[in-house]
């Protein structure tokens, strides 16, 4: 990234030196024709911004395919009210920021847990039944429920081992 920013603030530099030198503003006032060093200011500036709009944000890690995804009320009965195993469920949107943050750790959890945990995204704004009927207000909100009833309810931003602490105790009581 600093390759690309320092790269854009040359180019950038250049063509406003060149602009600066060859194309002479008549009133003497214009920022980047009024001489060459204001021009390759002027350009490195704006070669900077340049790149920093257009350059590429680093790729977010890759979900578990051992995730389910619920798109609605009756995905959600199917996939976690009728099934005969804890389900832990995320209640999330892609325009909350903290939602983002806790996607690898959700991930990981459904790697670690997978065959004894089924781990579930809700996209809150593609299914908000969902989020009603649980009484969500804020998101992320994390459901552990088994045999359709709410088992623990974790909102916002918690750590990793909150939900292993969780679901540890609940398989280790569900293998007993």
């Amino acid at each position: 990234m600093i390759a690309r920013i320092f790269l854009g603030v040359l180019i950038g530099g250049s063509i406003g030196a060149v602009l600066g030198y060859f194309g002479k503003c008549s009133s003497g006032s214009c920022p980047l024709t009024a001489n060459p060093y204001r021009g390759a200011i002027y350009g490195a500036v704006m070669g900077a911004l340049v790149v920093s709009l257009f350059a590429q944000t680093p790729k977010e890690a890759e979900e578990s395919p051992n995730i389910v995804h619920i798109n609605s009320e009756a995905d959600f009965k199917a996939r976690v009210l009728d099934a005969n195993q804890i389900c832990l469920v995320d209640l999330f949107s892609n325009r909350c920021p903290p939602c983002r943050v806790l996607a690898p750790t959700i991930s990981s959890l459904a790697d670690k847990y997978v065959g004894r945990v089924t781990v579930c995204k809700v996209d809150v704004d593609r299914a908000p039944v969902v989020a009603q009927r649980y009484g969500v207000s804020a998101i992320p909100t994390v459901l552990i429920i088994n045999n359709d009833k709410e088992i623990k309810r974790l909102v916002g931003l918690q750590p990793e081992t909150e939900y292993v602490a969780v679901l540890d105790k609940l398989v280790g009581k569900d293998k007993d």
